[in-house]
């Protein structure tokens, strides 16, 4: 069998910051994560199969609460493929954690309630 595609030595590879990468770091936060929303994304980390989301996504969803810290939490359910997002952001707006759920929403719901009565 003959491979048609030439072998490129890694060196030539170039990794850089271009496409979407630019436009997420104007959406990510650069403040310190505070206790509470360290406890907070501890809680969402056990809900299962919840997967980390783009930054740029935070534009789209809605604030929910703020918790102790001035954390604000938004949520977003995306109208094409139905997940359900949950963003931790600054008071700023810029994001400290996103996830995503597609399958496990129900798990989600209870851990935004748990999140609210524990930390608000």
């Amino acid at each position: 069998m003959v491979n048609i595609f030439p072998r490129i030595p890694f060196s030539k590879f170039k990794i850089g910051k271009w496409g979407s990468k630019v436009e997420d770091q104007k959406w990510i936060s650069s403040q310190p994560i505070a206790t509470t929303t360290a406890a907070v994304m501890q809680i969402l980390a056990t809900v299962p199969r919840i997967a980390y989301c783009r930054p740029n996504l935070i534009k789209h969803s809605q604030s929910k609460f703020i918790l102790r810290d001035g954390t604000l939490v938004k949520t977003w359910t995306s109208p094409f493929f139905r997940d359900d997002y949950i963003f931790l952001a600054d008071p700023d707006g810029k994001m400290i954690y996103g996830g995503c759920v597609w399958k496990h929403k129900e798990q989600l719901k209870d851990a935004i309630e748990l999140i609210s009565r524990r930390f608000t």
